[in-house]
Formats: C-alpha cells, structure tokens, sequence
C-alpha cells in the first residue's frame, strides 16, 4: 500500500540521498587510474586535467539533467561538485567544471548558476594550490561528534587548520547560496534547497559539509592505500635486491676457490677464469632491474659454464641445451638459475670420475614457462626438500626468490632420476611483473 510521506520526511530521505549519490560519485571516479596522480599530489599532465574536468563536469552535468527532469533534488550536487573538482583538481579543473555545470544551468534559464558554480570551482581550487606545500587539506575524521568537538575547539582559539576549509567553503558558498534564492529563486535564475527555520538550515549544512566530506575522506583512503601499496613494492623489491646480492658473493667465493685451486698446477687456466669472471660481473652490474629474459639468463649461464669448462674440461663437462624459441623472452628473476646449475656440477658431476652431461630445457606449460635442469650424478639421498634449503644458501634463496616473484604461483621441485642425479623443474608465471600486478590487486 503506498506511504503517506510529510514534507519533512521527503526533506529528510532527499538529504540523505545526497550523501549517497556522492558517495557512489566519488567510488567511481577514484577508480580511474589517472586520477592517482590527482589524490598523491603528484605533477599531472595537461591531458589529464583535461580528463579530469571532462569526468567531473560529465558526471555532475548527468545530475543536473536528472533533477531537472525528473525533479529529484537529491540528484543535483552541483555545489559539491564544483568544490570538489577544485579540491581535487586545482584551480583549472575546479573552474572548468564549475563553468560547465553553470552553463548547462545557464541552459535550463538558472542564469545565476553560472558565476556562482564558476566562482565556487575557482577559490577551493585556488585555495588547494596555496596550501599545497603545507600538506593534504582532507585528513580529518567523519565522526560527526569529533567534527564539532575540533571545529568548536579551533573556534575557542580562533585558529581554524587546514583541514577547516573544505567545511568552511561549504558554509560561505551555503550561506551566499541562500542569500541568492531569497532574491532570484521566486524568477528561477538558481536552483535550490531555501530552508523555512533554523533547524532545517543547521540540518542542510551539516548534510552538505558531510556530503563533500564523505568524497574528500575516500579520495584520503584512495590516497593512503596508494601509498601503502607503493611502499610495500619498494619492500619487496628491497628484499629481491637483497636475496640477490646474497647470490653474487656466494658465486664469487666458490668461483674464487676454484681459481685459488688452479693459480699453481695451471696458472692459464686461473688467468682464463678469472677474465671470463671479470666480464660476469661487468655484466651482472649492469642489469640494475630485478627482471631480464630468459634469453638473458640463459646468456649468463653460458658465461658461468664457460668457467666450470676451464677447470672440468670439455670432456667432462658436456652440456645440452633444449630453449622453446618461444619462450626466450619471458621474464625470469636475475641469476635464478645460476645457484642450481651450480649444485648440479657440484653435487652431480664433479662427483663423477669420467664428468656427465648437464641439461638445461625450457618451454611452455599452460600459462606459465617450466624450466628444467637435469644432472648426471650419484643417486639421490632422497632428502625432503626442507631439509635441502636448510644445508645451503643457494637452493633456499631461489626457492624464496620464486615464491616472492611468482605471488606464490611459482612451483619448485626436485625430482630424483632413476640411473642418478636429479631433475630441478622451475614453472614461473608468464607475467612479467608479477609482484607489481599481485600487488595492485
């Protein structure tokens, strides 16, 4: 059966609506990705202020014609939206999009609308532009007690902070919005709400600092997760620089061993190894990424073998390489095969009197590159492969290398071969920044 509604209760559910409305306004426009640089205070390109205001100006234009329309008050936030496009955007997108909600105002014979939405874009947005040194403008709370506690304990002092002036603008552009309806409202040259008492004036600016405040606190919420997000990258890349940096050493002092071994019974061999060990690390210094391709490691690998050749011999060391062409430009973490084809020869080959064969394949599996490295050795203890990472550096270090690149998508594995040695099988994601795209989920 249909509800008798009061005119306060209407008033009421309209107010309301408009804290809704913004609220679903502001979720949609802070999820296009330009608008990040608007929230960070970042420098932003003359196309993106335009994307900006062409956003804002069309969304609260749709809300002018849907109130104009089909009558519902709440819908127009027009005032609201001026001042937030100059909150957000500075004083270019705050007039902008002011002036064309003005004149689509303008349109509809609300002649007044336009200098005064125009007005109304132009000072929050001034206003953002002198205060950008001092900080963000937006960090308060919602909490409707502790907003009057701080705005009544700053008018006791009679120092009013930054974080004032959303609500103040909204009360001096409220207060002149009245002053204009009482005069032009009866010729329809503006449109809006003209509260009958004090109490329903009180009740509409509360509804308006509340409505341009829910937008102001998510675009701070968008801004903190932002942050939070870009520093927990920068920590994990800080961690993969570091388990990185854990390899090279590792790979030096076994390599360094070896040439120490060799500087008296073949001293060519040592001066061999050690220009061929000279241009690895002229090489790894020059990859400052955390990723390159698997053309690129496969590359260093051969540097690296080219090393264990000198001291094993060609007869010895015989290696075998079986690349998917396809698979040559996926990305792959910097020297993650370097520390398992180390122990293959360490641990399989060198322990053989006549050497063995050394394979290295790599190819497509689903949506992912499997990567192989098989040995010929003795059998295999059969060790789980927590009790492996926990004897060496190497082999712990790729695994958390893997887990941390991959988000935990990555496999590993050690799969013992019948006649002897082992198969270490690597799948990695195809993605080539996993860890940037696991994180901006």
């Amino acid at each position: 059966m249909p509800v008798n509604l009061t005119p306060e209760q209407l008033l009421l559910i309209n107010l309301l609506l408009r804290v809704i409305v913004m609220a679903g306004i502001a979720s949609l426009v802070l999820g296009f990705r330009f608008v990040s640089n608007f929230v960070l205070g970042r420098s932003v390109s003359v196309m993106d202020r335009v994307r900006m205001g062409v956003l804002l100006a069309a969304i609260f234009i749709a809300c002018v014609v849907v109130r104009k329309f089909t009558y519902q008050g709440a819908m127009d936030l027009s005032l609201e939206g001026a001042l937030l496009a100059g909150f957000l955007g500075g004083v270019w997108v705050g007039t902008g999009v002011g002036t064309a909600i003005g004149a689509v105002c303008w349109l509809f014979g609300e002649h007044v609308a336009l200098p005064y939405y125009a007005t109304a874009g132009f000072v929050s947005g001034a206003l953002v532009t002198l205060l950008h040194a001092r900080g963000e403008i937006w960090s308060f709370s919602l909490n409707p007690f502790y907003m009057l506690y701080d705005f009544v304990a700053q008018l006791s002092r009679k120092r009013f902070g930054r974080n004032s002036i959303p609500f103040m603008l909204c009360i001096v552009f409220a207060s002149a919005r009245y002053g204009l309806l009482r005069r032009f409202q009866s010729r329809g040259l503006l449109y809006g709400y003209l509260p009958a008492d004090d109490f329903l004036t009180a009740l509409d600016l509360v509804v308006l600092v509340y409505t341009l405040g829910i937008a102001l606190k998510m675009a701070s919420n968008s801004r903190l997760e932002i942050l939070l997000r870009e520093e927990e990258r920068q920590l994990i890349h800080a961690r993969l620089s570091t388990l990185r940096s854990q390899i090279n050493p590792h790979f030096l002092f076994n390599t360094l061993n070896s040439i120490s071994a060799l500087i008296r019974t073949d001293a060519d061999k040592a001066r061999e190894m050690t220009r061929r060990l000279a241009s690895i690390f002229r090489k790894s210094l020059d990859d400052s990424g955390d990723t390159h391709s698997l053309r690129e490691e496969i590359a260093f690998i051969d540097d690296y073998l080219s090393i264990e050749r000198v001291r094993f011999g060609d007869e010895r060391l015989v290696v075998i390489k079986d690349i998917d062409p396809l698979v040559n430009d996926a990305q792959v973490p910097i020297m993650i095969l370097q520390p398992l084809v180390e122990n293959a020869i360490k641990h399989g080959i060198s322990r053989r009197v006549d050497g063995g064969v050394l394979r290295i394949g790599a190819k497509g599996a689903g949506k992912g590159v499997e990567i192989e490295i098989e040995n010929d050795g003795p059998p295999f203890e059969g060790c789980r492969l927590e009790e492996l990472t926990a004897r060496g550096l190497g082999l712990r270090n790729v695994i958390e290398r893997l887990n941390i690149y991959s988000c935990g998508t990555g496999r590993f594995a050690i799969v013992p071969r019948g006649e002897g040695g082992v198969i270490v099988r690597l799948v990695f994601p195809v993605d080539s920044r996993m860890v940037d795209s696991c994180l901006s989920k």
